[in-house]
């Protein structure tokens, strides 16, 4: 129940229109615009928020078959698309299909970081389970 929650809260944080906050309030607009004014820390920033995704989605799904595989990771892109789509019509800039597809490219990228990451944890959990048992 605990790991539902979380998975809720960080989704709706990949989701809430950032760029419309910093239109409504100057000041964090200002330190948004800022700190994602470099394409590189725009990566990094989707790259973590898909990483992290997918290992609280690990967590109620448990990453052991290919089903999870398959489930884990398009849920995750299922959630980018959507995000990409929020953006678009929040922000209505010169957000074009190449920044999008890129976007989505990044992020599926942070998601098999999240799976290898989550793969990881599982088998630690795992050994621990066995050597106490």
């Amino acid at each position: 129940m605990r790991s539902r929650f979380w998975i809720l809260f960080w989704i709706f944080g990949i989701l809430f229109p950032m760029a419309s906050l910093g239109r409504l309030w100057p000041p964090f607009g200002r330190l948004f615009n800022a700190l994602f004014a470099a394409e590189w820390t725009h990566w990094i920033m989707h790259t973590f928020l898909y990483a992290i995704l997918v290992v609280l989605l690990a967590q109620w799904i448990r990453p052991v078959s290919a089903k999870a595989f398959i489930s884990i990771l398009g849920l995750a892109v299922v959630i980018g698309c959507f995000q990409e789509g929020l953006q678009w019509l929040t922000v209505k800039s010169a957000i074009g299909w190449s920044a999008s597809a890129f976007d989505l490219v990044v992020d599926f990228g942070g998601a098999l970081i999240g799976w290898a990451a989550a793969r990881l944890l599982s088998s630690r959990r795992a050994d621990r389970v066995v050597s106490r048992g």
